[in-house]
């Protein structure tokens, strides 16, 4: 990259002139949206500091180069960035310092942990943003610290339920059960109160397709909150919140109503074998209550024992199209109706393992549809719930084919994405140049440098002599760079050097171990195939890409984080 000019975009981030900011964080767009650009550590720094610099005042939404600038570098997980960012984190944008904790949280390091639980804090207390709050909960034990200061923030109309998640993630995991009970009980109760008041407003009209075409985003919002804290009860349990649960198995949202039947359950109290019955029946809510009975190992209560293939690909079929949204992430608002299964297919995914899609039929706006669910897996048996994710609908009308000419027009479009995933490179990458090529530049620019201020005189010839070395020096590099690299295309990982590339399947690996000088990948007999230079990959971006597609595998490969 011409560094030069890089530095030109970073000094016009902080113009007066907000044109000239606009042009400098489009630029830095397209740098960011470069494939495999790579930039010297030293930049990255200089990145950090004038993400952490002061800026004009904003004149738009777009007008964020802290945030941008920050955006960038956490492409670059080296542990310089992380270092840099964590030393210059207080002087960031609010909304910059949201982007650089999730980065922080990907090292998992507990350490870096330690060092930014206090800022975090500072910044919950001192600011309203969006924190990261899923990726938070994956790491329970830093939460419960942050939480701890931070616990006022139950109060707090823009952080409240945002830090119900949290504590319901230090309940879950087992790090503290019935968290700081003396003071979230009551907090919760009376939110709790003031959900029920507002959903029951809603519950005497609920029907399905009002929630998912007219409701829409604000009765998701009190869904999704009234289920959250139906969940807390279960670690905050009293006589008043068993009175609630009880009360909301009987509500007309399935929803909501199976939360409070699976948590009855779990405190082992009463359910109406009819309510059950009728919850696993209703496609809103049966793939969710078979999964929460199978989370507790109560999934033999399940009503339909016989059959759950048919009747979760119906459910599945539901949530997959209320959902769908438009370019602008808006949801479109279909509702389908009269969902029924058509037929069935038997096949393999790119892995070689045995799957069932079921082709079904939908009524949307008076016209039918099909749509394709699964593939459900069946190396575990002939009815079980587990699905490789590939439900869609193409929104064909169903008269406009016979079923074996809807059948075959799955398979060609099967063939294509195939053909596609087989051809599509995951990850890419190839050895740096030499460090000590790099320390010739210097030198040599240096000498220049020098020749340019005292005048030119005999010794040219010598830096002349020594410049056409270094550029045969660095085509001889680039030569060996391009014909070596590590390439995971489709199914495979290719290791090429020079004329000679060795290859393995993804699914043939056992385990991927690392040390300082390579990164080894063994074959299901534990003997190593494929031995990896460790400068040649980038570890961390290499073995998550690795990882995503390994974990749907019946053995899942060992990765060395």
């Amino acid at each position: 990259m011409n560094e030069l000019k890089f530095r030109n975009m970073l000094r016009k981030t902080k113009s007066q002139d907000p044109e000239k900011r606009f042009e400098a964080l489009d630029a830095l767009f397209e740098y960011k949206e470069t494939p495999d650009l790579e930039v010297r550590v030293d930049l990255l720094k200089e990145v950090v500091e004038t993400a952490a610099s002061s800026f004009p005042d904003p004149v738009d939404v777009w007008d964020q180069p802290s945030y941008y600038l920050t955006d960038f570098v956490c492409d670059y997980a080296m542990p310089e960035v992380v270092e840099h960012l964590i030393k210059y984190f207080d002087k960031l944008s609010p909304d910059a310092k949201v982007r650089a904790l999730e980065l922080f949280l990907i090292t998992e390091d507990e350490e870096i942990f330690f060092e930014i639980e206090d800022k975090i804090a500072t910044l919950i207390h001192e600011e309203e943003v969006i924190l990261p709050v899923e990726q938070l909960c994956e790491y329970p034990v830093f939460v419960r610290n942050v939480v701890d200061q931070v616990l006022d923030k139950l109060n707090s109309p823009h952080y409240k339920y945002m830090m119900y998640d949290f504590i319901l993630a230090i309940n879950e995991s087992g790090v503290e059960p019935g968290y700081k009970k003396q003071n979230v009980l009551s907090v919760l109760l009376k939110d709790y109160q003031d959900l029920r008041r507002e959903y029951l407003s809603y519950d005497k009209d609920y029907q399905a397709k009002y929630v998912y075409t007219s409701w829409k985003e604000d009765y998701f919002k009190l869904r999704y909150n009234m289920n959250l804290l139906l969940q807390l009860t279960n670690y905050y349990f009293t006589n008043e919140t068993e009175e609630f649960l009880k009360e909301a198995t009987h509500f007309n949202d399935p929803v909501i109503a199976a939360k409070a039947v699976h948590i009855c359950m779990e405190k082992n109290l009463d359910v109406d074998k009819a309510i059950l019955s009728k919850l696993a029946a209703d496609l809103e809510s049966a793939e969710m209550i078979y999964w929460d009975l199978k989370s507790s190992n109560k999934e033999h209560l399940f009503p339909n024992q016989e059959d759950k293939q048919p009747l979760i690909a119906k459910s599945k079929l539901l949530t997959h199209i209320v959902y769908l949204r438009d370019e602008e992430d808006q949801m479109i608002g279909k509702f389908p109706e009269q969902i029924n299964v058509l037929d069935s297919i038997e096949t393999e995914n790119q892995y070689g393992q045995p799957i069932r899609y079921f082709l079904m039929s939908f009524k949307e706006s008076d016209t039918e549809y099909v749509g394709w669910v699964g593939g459900f897996s069946l190396e575990d048996g002939d009815d079980t719930a587990h699905v490789w994710e590939g439900t869609y609908t193409d929104f064909v009308e169903l008269k406009s084919k016979s079923i074996s000419e809807h059948k075959e027009e799955f398979f060609s479009k099967r063939a294509e994405l195939s053909q596609k995933y087989h051809e599509e490179i995951h990850y890419k990458s190839s050895p740096k140049l030499p460090t000590g090529l790099w320390f010739f530049y210097a030198i040599l620019i240096t000498h220049w440098g020098k020749m340019l201020i005292n005048g030119i005189d005999d010794e040219i010839y010598i830096s002349i002599g020594f410049t056409v070395i270094g550029l045969l020096l660095t085509v001889y590099e680039l030569w060996k760079k391009k014909r070596s690299q590590v390439v995971i295309v489709g199914q495979d990982v290719v290791v090429t050097k020079g004329k000679n590339s060795k290859a393995m399947k993804i699914q043939d690996i056992k385990k991927v171990k690392y040390n300082k000088k390579h990164v080894q990948i063994y074959n299901k007999q534990n003997d190593i195939q494929l031995l990896i230079p460790f400068k040649w990959v980038n570890y961390d971006h290499f073995s998550h890409v690795l990882f995503e597609h390994t974990q749907h595998l019946r053995e899942v490969p060992f990765i060395e984080e």
